[in-house]
């Protein structure tokens, strides 16, 4: 009886230190796959985590320099951001399904549940699950060319998510704007487009992407 009791103690104690490995583990050593937050510009509300590539690291800090200058530059912050949206938007290696949509920081708030969607009906829609992910998708290795034009832009007032040029006679309110022509490319070319025509507008402090194509 001894024995047998000596046995099953020593199972039992087995038994607790394979759950308090596996507790560890899953809370203190194993990766995440959610993003952290691992840096932020506060007056303008933008973060850059963890699984961001290097590449947009990068250009996030060249964006936190641009932003803590006394007199922002506006062209260089236009650029930047429209760099930070195409690496992010455009890398879905790192993404974990099709509901974990790029670039969504970067645009006008009223306006980021149609862009959602759009994206997930689209560009998204076949991007499997991370977890088990046998599919090749493609990752933004660098932006080749960026340039910028001030112009200016109308906002639709009766409904924000529809956007109108100028010259196009409409009721809204008008925003300092830049349009903004970029192209990039990618670590294995996989037939994905490479270059994209972007409108930001300037609202308050802030610059906002309104429109793509």
């Amino acid at each position: 009886m001894k024995r047998i009791r000596r046995l099953l103690l020593i199972l039992i104690l087995i038994v607790l230190i394979a759950i308090g490995a596996y507790y560890v583990y899953e809370n203190y050593i194993k990766e995440s796959d959610e993003p952290k937050v691992i840096k932020r510009i506060d007056k303008y509300d933008y973060e850059l985590n963890n699984k961001e590539t290097k590449l947009y690291k990068t250009t996030f800090n060249e964006l936190d320099k641009i932003l803590s200058k006394k007199n922002v530059n506006y062209d260089s912050y236009a650029k930047t951001i429209s760099k930070l949206f195409i690496i992010d938007f455009y890398t879905l290696d790192n993404k974990l399904s099709k509901n974990d949509i790029g670039g969504v920081q970067f645009i006008k708030d009223s306006m980021k549940d149609n862009f959602i969607e759009q994206a997930r009906g689209t560009f998204y829609r076949y991007v499997e699950q991370k977890e088990g992910r046998s599919q090749k998708l493609p990752v933004v290795s660098k932006i080749t060319s960026v340039n910028t034009e001030k112009t200016t832009y109308i906002v639709e007032d009766i409904n924000a998510t529809t956007t109108k040029r100028v010259n196009k006679k409409t009721e809204g309110t008008e925003y300092e704007a830049y349009n903004v022509s970029i192209s990039w490319d990618y670590e294995k070319d996989l037939g994905y487009e490479t270059t994209a025509n972007l409108t930001l507008i300037k609202d308050g402090k802030k610059l906002y992407i309104v429109e793509m194509d």
